[in-house]
């Protein structure tokens, strides 16, 4: 027996079974219309029509070839033999993964309390153009008031001297008629 014959007669896996079911059942209950095959078509079509980018050569690799991500990552190619191997290996995955996540939240905290910081400077000098303009809007009514008792007392001041002129317009017009 040939070996592509011993790969076809091998059992399936039962996930890989429940997997092709689930597709199948999926496909079954939720069929794509004409129109949405129309616009996967013109996506499709759409993308492959985009210019290749000029940074890269045309059927270069958008990774090198020497490392890839996972070897700059500092990941190695560890062979699990046992369980006890896979929970720590898995443990410190998750380790990592939680740092990660706690520092993008540390990122965001400090974000928020710098934000938090402003807005409440940004407050404090609302709050003193505020009492600035109240103090403003004090001693404008104090020099309306004085103003207007400046205006009073010259109101009471003028009124004898315009007596006073008029008398003395009239005593002058006596004068002129007693020397005629």
């Amino acid at each position: 027996m040939s070996m592509a014959t011993k790969q076809a007669t091998l059992p399936r896996s039962g996930a890989f079974s429940k997997g092709y079911n689930f597709a199948y059942a999926w496909e079954k209950n939720a069929p794509v219309t004409e129109e949405q095959n129309a616009a996967i078509s013109a996506l499709s079509h759409a993308v492959a029509e985009r210019p290749f980018p000029v940074n890269l050569e045309d059927g270069g690799t958008a990774v090198p070839e020497k490392e890839s991500a996972l070897e700059e990552a500092g990941a190695m190619d560890a062979v699990l033999v046992n369980t006890h191997q896979f929970y720590k290996w898995f443990a410190e995955l998750e380790s990592a993964m939680k740092s990660e996540t706690e520092e993008k939240y540390r990122l965001y905290e400090s974000t928020l309390e710098e934000r938090v910081n402003t807005c409440d400077d940004i407050l404090q000098q609302v709050d003193d153009t505020q009492n600035l303009f109240e103090e403003l809007q004090s001693l404008h009514s104090s020099v309306a008031i004085k103003t207007q008792t400046l205006h009073d007392a010259c109101d009471q001041l003028v009124c004898p001297f315009y007596s006073f002129l008029s008398e003395l317009t009239i005593h002058c017009e006596i004068s002129t008629r007693n020397d005629i």
